[in-house]
């Protein structure tokens, strides 16, 4: 009986491999005769969408030194990146963790930006040993801040997330700054796997072998640790060695990915719970399983971002790769979040989650002290160094992050209350970045929009955030940490669609590029005007029914208790803070983490009524974006950086610290 099973599971397994390899040979051959940027191949006669006949000289020219080339990097890096997040799974016993999901590709790329500004000639001719510095160095500080704080999993991929934010937007900016020598970077930094030649290829080859070997030689002691860490111990598993040279591997076949075709995300998350829902259970067979299956996938991926613009007439443009896989990784990683049976281990639903006070002081002194240190903001940045004639030109842009600053901090309060999650916010949950997609798709496919227009188009992307995040909170058990993580992987489906919009439509690009960073520059009176006019009509609102906001935070069943309608009230609630944060993000674009970090500036001072939180949030906030603004023209002047990319930096320490440090709290 014994044999017989064994026969046939080994039977099945052949059958899986075979389809697996029948789909890449496939993938092989379309990938061969779809030609980049807009070369129209037709290699194969008596086919029935044949147009006109091929130079076939040429067409072996193309052959041979773009879609091959391209072909077999997309082939290696796919495996690559399916066997470093097998590893980094089985070493962290955790099913989120993969290379981007830890900050290992974003940790990378920064490296390898920063040397081509730094050393550039060291990075050309090392990049591998750059990327994997960085990668290393990131992937030490996930872990030490993740130990930190807990052995909790999803906090292990939070710190990895917020980080990967932080440094994304550290990345973003040095691009901007040093546009002209980092030319063509941006499209890399998506993952561009366009080759010219079989350079690249040579170069990685020996090390994706080498490292993949060396990993399966690793499996059977991996197998064990799964079974846990003192079981492993017992039967003479090293785990702090087996952990270690198992994340050294995972990081120097991403770091080599990284240094070849730029960040490409995702796979390492996918293709290993493939090979485990084919059924393969032991190490070694998930190892090889997710190199296939890696390599299927980001060929795919890239045979995908091929056809896209052709299909769209479109043939002259060329979409990353890596942004494709992203828009499927995403998605499936939010596919995770929702299955309970997954994540009961992972983590429990907290009965209540709140930020702890460091002191009391009174409601009063703390809004006086608020409203001084925005009149002194103000002052400076309006006046500092200037003469009457250049403050005309300012105060638009100083009122706009005021008005702004407020709009998105008190949006994150009533998150915060309602979803009773410190962890909630329009950025950090996606509704900022929906809406940012929405208007970009706006601005490209529709040239000339009125602000009026954006602001429409900003609402229903942040409308249509929201019901999916609700949707997934009701499957998840309302559970904070799995909240923002969901909300940080919409930011990212939304974050690359964005690319995808501003390849397809490279005439604004440029413009939009910087708006999506988040900046004031071109703020203007009509802008004020409909800015402020939104935020001070809702604001006053949030403040009518401060009461209700005070006792839904104690959850559903004191409310009911009384006479409060809670579905009503919430959906209420809801709508109004889509239209606060719409309000901002038409205006600014996308500014990350002031919704996030006002309420808790304020919460930490003692206070607990919304009567005092929300105009104390709401100065907090424009406090906050009016000193961003003031610091973005001033550390570099006469450059300027803009304030989104400050703020987003400054946000992601903030959010790790917030977590570190013990103050978001939860009791059972």
């Amino acid at each position: 009986m014994f044999i017989l099973e064994s026969v046939n599971s080994f039977y099945e397994g052949v059958k899986k491999t075979a389809l697996v390899l029948f789909l890449l040979i496939l993938l092989v051959t379309v990938s061969l005769t779809v030609g980049p940027a807009g070369i129209d191949l037709n290699l194969l006669n008596g086919l029935p969408f044949l147009q006109q006949p091929v130079d076939h000289a040429m067409a072996s020219e193309i052959v041979t030194w773009l879609l091959l080339p391209r072909t077999l990097m997309a082939l290696l890096c796919g495996a690559a990146l399916g066997a470093a997040g097998v590893l980094i799974q089985g070493a962290t016993r955790n099913p989120f963790a993969s290379p981007a999901t830890l900050g290992v590709n974003s940790g990378a790329m920064l490296a390898v930006v920063l040397g081509t500004v730094l050393l550039p000639e060291l990075t050309d001719q090392y990049p591998v040993v750059v990327a994997f510095a960085g990668a290393a160095l990131t992937t030490l500080l996930v872990f030490r801040l993740a130990t930190a704080i807990s052995d909790s999993p999803v906090n292990l991929v939070l710190i990895g997330m917020a980080i990967t934010l932080s440094l994304g937007a550290l990345s973003a900016g040095i691009l901007m700054f040093f546009e002209n020598r980092l030319e063509g970077l941006y499209t890399w930094g998506a993952g561009n796997l366009a080759q010219f030649n079989y350079q690249a290829i040579n170069s990685s080859w020996p090390i994706f072998t080498l490292m993949i070997l060396f990993a399966t030689l690793l499996a059977r002691r991996l197998d064990l640790i799964e079974l846990g860490r003192e079981q492993a111990e017992s039967l003479g598993v090293n785990v702090r060695r087996t952990v270690g040279l198992s994340l050294v591997i995972a990081l120097l076949l991403s770091a080599t990915v990284v240094s070849q075709v730029g960040m490409i995300s995702f796979i390492g998350l996918i293709a290993p719970h493939i090979a485990r829902g084919l059924g393969y259970r032991s190490a070694w067979k998930r190892l090889l399983a997710a190199s296939l299956t890696g390599a299927l996938l980001l060929l795919g991926a890239d045979v995908l971002a091929r056809t896209i613009p052709f299909l769209m007439s479109e043939a002259h443009y060329s979409i990353p790769a890596g942004a494709m896989t992203t828009v499927v990784g995403a998605p499936f990683m939010i596919f995770l979040l929702s299955q309970r049976k997954r994540i009961s281990n992972l983590a429990r639903a907290p009965g209540e989650t709140g930020i702890r006070a460091l002191f009391q002081v009174s409601p009063a002194k703390v809004l006086w002290v608020l409203l001084s240190l925005m009149l002194v903001a103000f002052y400076f940045s309006l006046f500092s160094g200037l003469d009457q004639s250049w403050i005309d030109l300012r105060w638009p842009r100083v009122l706009t992050a005021a008005f702004a600053g407020a709009a998105l901090a008190v949006s994150g309060l009533v998150l915060q209350t309602l979803m009773r999650n410190p962890l909630a916010s329009p950025d950090v949950s996606g509704l900022t970045t929906t809406g940012v997609l929405f208007v970009v798709l706006g601005s490209v496919m529709m040239p000339g929009l009125e602000r009026l227009d954006l602001l429409m188009l900003s609402m229903l992307g942040s409308g249509f955030a929201l019901l999916v995040l609700m949707a997934l909170s009701r499957m998840t058990g309302f559970n904070p940490q799995l909240f923002a993580l969901a909300g940080l992987c919409l930011s990212a489906v939304s974050a690359t669609l964005i690319s995808v919009v501003m390849v397809l439509g490279s005439n604004q690009s440029s413009e939009v590029l910087v708006w999506l960073s988040g900046s004031t520059y071109a703020a203007s009176r009509e802008l004020v005007y409909l800015l402020s006019f939104g935020v001070l009509i809702l604001i006053p609102m949030f403040m009518l029914m401060w009461r209700k906001l005070d006792i839904l935070q104690l959850g559903a069943f004191w409310p009911s208790l009384l006479g409060i309608k809670v579905k009503a009230s919430v959906y209420l609630l809801m709508l109004l803070v889509a239209l606060l944060s719409a309000t901002s993000v038409a205006t600014v674009g996308g500014i990350s983490f002031i919704g996030l970090m006002a309420p808790h500036i304020c919460r930490v001072s003692g206070m607990s009524s919304h009567r005092h939180l929300i105009p104390a949030t709401a100065m907090t906030g424009a406090l906050l974006l009016v000193l961003s603004d003031w610091l973005s023209r001033s550390l570099m002047a006469p450059f300027e950086i803009p304030s989104g990319l400050l703020v987003s930096g400054a946000g992601g320490v903030y959010f790790i610290l917030l977590l570190l440090s013990g103050k978001y709290v939860q009791s059972r």
